[in-house]
């Protein structure tokens, strides 16, 4: 193994290699050094890799490039940092960006491919990045679209349960965190029982195995979810709805991530309890914001679902003169509706942002602040922040990254977030123009923003799944700061609040 490194370190010019060539060269260099633990031939590895020209590359080929190299980079992220160390939980480093980078240019390229078990390996590996980062909800959709693909894909299976694991960990709710550590179980115990997981990994999963054997009830772990059958509604409308909200992963309930079963059809998260002092009146301010932001989300979501299933014209809309200028652009009452959820979703950004601010006592002036803003503080990162050591919060920060990070090194990121921040800006301060059978474009004058109807429904829908994961990550983001306060009971106060009963949501 380690005269074969050295050789293939040593080699003059791996461009005259095919691309096959390269990507077995630099694949083998990269895993020998890592088993090896030689981060100096590691490293060389990467520098040789930024000198590959991919000219001939195809997209098959790019992809295996990027895994590689995304690879590579944990590997190295994994020599250099301690578990729980203060590197580990760095809101951002080289390493951590560039495994990223690397893994979502990786999926830009398997758009296409046949080569299904490679494109598998990026989307777990994606997973394993977005739970890293602490954007759970996100990594159980990208465990879960590998399974979808290939349903017995091993380590998209172990990863899913080893996420689950530590999904539970942050949640409030002792009886959601059972369900999610008999979820975290029954995924682990499947992977370790197959021959396509690592050694390393299969220890990894049996002993959480062993945890939750211990922990929870083995009644419980063992016997299948049976719910009451929860009413979806009396008409059909709402039941219609619900179940769309069911099967989409849409009701603010972090169960509705591994259950679809009517019981999740509930908005249920709320933030957790909050230690104050006597005279601290803050408490109200946190629970009525955050009531707020979830009754935003939850009309706009139903304003989305009304505007893409219900096509009929609206009365609304007649006698309203519009020029027909042959271009195929579209206008209607319906459109506004998702014109509207799409504000209305992006805006929930900013507003988490002040409950941030506020919560962590940021300094920012209530004028000041924004969800690009509170991150940095004169152009440094945010001491406050980036101490922490929260990891939902790390969550919150890389999604600021991937809608408002400007430099040329992220524009791989999540490029889709970064186009929803220009959608946004353009309905909101410009001329913004939804059409029918032709493709999205800007035109070169900057003047209007053309879209396909289609292509706008996907972005709202896309854009409404991750506010609802950014409402998740500031409630657990809360539960855990709240979970390292040290206080003397006799400086606290008690307070009771009650829920606002149906009736009276007129």
């Amino acid at each position: 193994m380690q005269n074969q490194l050295k050789a293939f370190l040593e080699l003059d010019n791996i461009d005259e290699k095919t691309p096959n060539e390269i990507n077995l060269i630099l694949g083998t260099i990269y895993e020998y050094s890592r088993e090896l633990n030689t981060l100096k031939d590691l490293e060389k590895g990467i520098k040789i890799s930024s000198m590959v020209n991919l000219d001939n590359f195809t997209d098959d080929d790019k992809m295996t490039f990027y895994y590689n190299l995304s690879n590579a980079w944990s590997y190295k992220k994994m020599m250099i940092q301690n578990l729980n160390s203060p590197e580990f939980w760095e809101f951002e480093n080289e390493e951590l960006i560039q495994e990223i980078l690397n893994c979502r240019k990786a999926l830009l390229h398997s758009k296409d491919t046949k080569n299904i078990s490679r494109k598998c390996e990026v989307l777990t590996n994606l997973g394993n990045d977005l739970s890293h980062l602490g954007r759970f909800s996100e990594a159980i959709d990208a465990w879960q679209r590998v399974l979808s693909i290939k349903k017995d894909f091993p380590m998209a299976i172990g990863n899913l349960g080893f996420g689950l694991f530590h999904y539970a960990q942050v949640l409030y709710d002792d009886s959601h965190k059972a369900y999610f550590l008999k979820e975290s179980y029954n995924y682990l115990k499947k992977a370790i029982i197959s021959n396509d997981i690592y050694p390393e990994a299969k220890i990894s999963f049996s002993q959480i195995v062993s945890w939750i054997e211990e922990k929870v009830d083995n009644t419980f772990l063992n016997s299948e979810n049976i719910f009451d059958n929860y009413s979806l509604g009396e008409s059909l409308e709402e039941k219609n709805y619900r179940k769309w909200c069911i099967n989409n992963s849409l009701f603010l309930n972090p169960l509705n991530d591994i259950i679809k079963d009517n019981i999740v059809a509930q908005d249920i998260l709320c933030l957790p309890t909050i230690i104050v002092k006597k005279a601290d009146l803050e408490i109200y301010n946190y629970h009525s914001f955050f009531n707020q932001i979830k009754q935003e989300f939850c009309s706009a979501r139903y304003l989305f679902y009304d505007s893409i299933t219900n096509q009929e014209p609206h009365f609304s809309d007649r006698e309203n003169t519009i020029i027909d200028i042959l271009d195929y652009s579209t206008y209607s009452y319906n459109l506004e509706k998702s014109k509207i959820a799409f504000r209305t979703f992006y805006s929930i950004l900013d507003k988490i942002a002040y409950l941030i601010n506020t919560y962590l006592k940021l300094g920012f002036e209530s004028r000041e602040v924004n969800y690009r803003k509170i991150w940095y503080v004169k152009g440094k990162p945010n001491p406050i922040i980036m101490e922490s050591q929260n990891w939902a919060l790390r969550g919150l920060f890389w999604l600021y990254k991937d809608f408002f990070e400007k430099e040329d090194l992220h524009s791989f990121l999540e490029p889709e977030a970064k186009e929803l921040s220009t959608i946004r800006n353009f309905i909101e301060h410009k001329s913004f123009k939804i059409v029918e059978f032709e493709n999205s474009r800007t035109p070169k004058d900057n003047f209007t923003y053309v879209i396909d109807r289609n292509d706008f429904i996907d972005k709202t829908f896309k854009l409404m799944k991750t506010i609802r994961a950014a409402i998740i990550y500031t409630s657990l983001f809360i539960n855990i700061e709240e979970g390292k306060k040290e206080y003397d009971s006799n400086e606290l106060g008690s307070m009771q609040l009650f829920t606002l009963d149906d009736q009276f949501k007129k």
